[in-house]
């Protein structure tokens, strides 16, 4: 990781104002079609049924039992860091490589998250996330808890939460960018519906490699390069910000070609109408795996 005072902050802004412009952003929301506030119905429709059910009979025929919830104090929770795209918990188990399987957890309520099953408090998990409903990557779980991946820094942070009472599904979507072949592959039930190219990350502001994930998608009538955004659930490791934002990956278009070539961005990866069109269709959640 690059050590703290090497950081910088971009002038350009493909994200700048996800952390001051909320209200414009839920606003947008209608413009690009409902995208992701339905990311929950798409989860439940079609061929991406819910699996809670499995669950519940999963628990049931357990002879073991679930690992207790532990009672945290109100005075510890408020001064946990919140697991949002601005947040940073430090204390978080990093794990960049495990893939969700398209399996999601929706977080409905305001949620802490621990470092263990049932053990050291680490972070509070919003109900949203830019506007979204809150769905996780489940990565594995343990006896009534399901370890998700987080959208704060650090890149692969991860927290557990517990089951009980909150809705699962799981998509067949996908999306898989390769930094060496310059190409992002969008599939449905491993057939792909589209292989791109893409701009990326330059050599001093690279797109950061590992599993991560579709956080939320917004319109930002301001951004004249690219209005549909769709940020991701990691960070750029070079840039403390974009433009006085976060620093959050994201997918969005550019108006030239030449623009969404190579090595052209800040670390956010451009890519062209078809595919931006095609993400309109994927539920917040989404597994996206980013190769070197």
């Amino acid at each position: 990781m690059t050590e703290p005072g090497k950081h910088r902050v971009s002038a350009e802004s493909p994200l700048g104002k996800i952390g001051t412009a909320v209200a414009g952003v839920v606003a947008g929301f209608l413009v690009v079609g409902l995208v992701v506030l339905i990311g929950v119905k798409v989860f439940g429709g079609g061929d991406d049924k819910p699996s809670t059910a499995a669950t519940t009979a999963q628990s049931a025929t357990s002879s073991i039992p679930d690992i207790p919830v532990p009672d945290v104090p109100q005075s510890v929770i408020d001064k946990l860091p919140v697991a949002n795209t601005d947040g940073k918990v430090a204390k978080a188990p990093i794990d960049h490589k495990t893939n969700s399987e398209g399996m999601a957890i929706e977080v409905d309520k305001k949620t802490v998250g621990f470092a263990e099953a049932g053990k050291k408090p680490i972070t509070v998990i919003p109900k949203s996330q830019i506007g979204s409903t809150t769905w996780l990557p489940v990565l594995r779980t343990e006896r009534g808890w399901a370890q998700v991946r987080l959208p704060a820094r650090p890149n692969g942070a991860t927290a557990w939460i517990p089951e009980a009472g909150l809705n699962r599904a799981k998509t067949k979507w996908a999306v898989q960018v390769s930094l060496s072949d310059d190409t992002i592959t969008i599939t449905h039930d491993g057939h792909s519906k589209g292989i791109w190219p893409i701009g990326k990350g330059k050599d001093d502001t690279p797109t950061p490699v590992g599993e991560t994930f579709l956080l939320s998608g917004f319109v930002d009538p301001d951004q004249t390069f690219s209005p549909v955004i769709y940020a991701l659930g990691s960070h750029s490791a070079t840039l403390d910000s974009f433009g006085g934002g976060p620093g959050t990956v994201a997918v969005h278009g550019w108006p030239t070609k030449k623009g969404r070539e190579g090595k052209v961005s800040h670390g956010c990866i451009r890519v062209p109408d078809a595919a931006l069109k095609l993400f309109a269709k994927l539920p917040t959640g989404t597994p996206v795996d980013v190769t070197a």
